[in-house]
């Protein structure tokens, strides 16, 4: 009997024109895709003028960019919802049990692919582990935000209308899809061990004078979500600085990844998106491109 064939992660990134130390960073972190087993990649893109890179199977699939959704004159940045529907529908149609989303320059390992297999969940949620670029040295895990997503494309199918069009490289957007990913899946989040790392370097401030407003509008939308994330992020470092073991941190997030808003928190969440609606759309009026 012929053995059948390992199950594969379909991953994907998305490439842009970088110079210089980030092009260098872009290209280790290519690199070390290249060198996973039972993956097969694709750079996802833009419809209309795609950024090739060699060596990447090219997707141009996305219809809009940071300009078009905000309608603001800005960076080509890529939309988050976009980018993770495409590689859930990439994955289905390759009959691939799971998409997973890495930022350009986050260098892969073989265990977190491994993981990603093994344990059967829904979703994985990686946090990156900063190391030094001179010296290789480890440095802190960076759970505050996240950079690896692995899930299902049955289960993003089911629950994408619950994802909005943030801004790649925008900030807020890993928290919230963090949160929802948590509560309606059965997910894990990794942000103990060095299964993904990343080279550090300085990071320019998020958001952006040109698409920061259009984040806040959607943060608001989603502040009940982000709420959560709060208090899972100020209970887990509580529980790190007390020196909590695995266990402890994966019951205390079992008890705070939980959404059951209640009637008078819909009505304030309603009033909220009003009053964020209205703002934009002055803040537009008096900021005209």
């Amino acid at each position: 009997m012929t053995a059948s064939a390992p199950a594969r992660v379909l991953l994907g990134t998305h490439t842009w024109a970088a110079s210089a130390d980030a092009a260098r960073r872009n290209a280790h972190g290519i690199a070390s895709l290249h060198a996973l087993r039972d993956v097969d990649i694709v750079n996802v893109q833009f419809r209309d003028r795609p950024h090739e890179y060699p060596g990447l199977e090219t997707a141009a699939v996305m219809p809009n960019d940071s300009n078009v959704i905000t309608r603001r004159k800005g960076p080509r940045k890529p939309i988050m919802f976009e980018l993770f529907d495409a590689l859930a529908r990439e994955a289905s149609a390759r009959a691939i049990p799971y998409f997973c989303f890495t930022n350009t320059d986050i260098l892969v390992s073989q265990p977190a692919i491994d993981w990603i297999h093994q344990a059967g969940k829904d979703a994985y949620i990686f946090s990156r582990r900063n190391f030094d670029g001179t010296t290789g040295a480890p440095l802190n895990i960076e759970f505050a935000g996240y950079d690896v997503y692995a899930i299902r494309p049955a289960w993003w199918f089911r629950h994408r209308h619950r994802f909005r069009a943030y801004i790649a490289g925008e900030g807020i957007w890993d928290e919230v899809y963090t949160t929802i990913v948590m509560c309606h899946a059965d997910a894990a989040i990794e942000n103990r061990l060095s299964l993904v790392r990343h080279e550090a370097h300085p990071m320019v401030p998020v958001p952006s004078k040109e698409f920061g407003r259009y984040i806040q509008m959607l943060a608001a939308f989603d502040a009940g979500y982000f709420s959560v994330w709060c208090q899972y992020y100020v209970g887990v470092t509580a529980l790190r600085e007390a020196g909590a073991g695995l266990d402890e941190e994966e019951a205390f997030a079992r008890h705070v990844f939980v959404w059951r808003p209640g009637a008078a928190d819909r009505v304030i969440q309603v009033a909220r998106n009003v009053k964020a609606v209205a703002r934009y759309e002055l803040w537009k009026l008096a900021n005209p491109d």
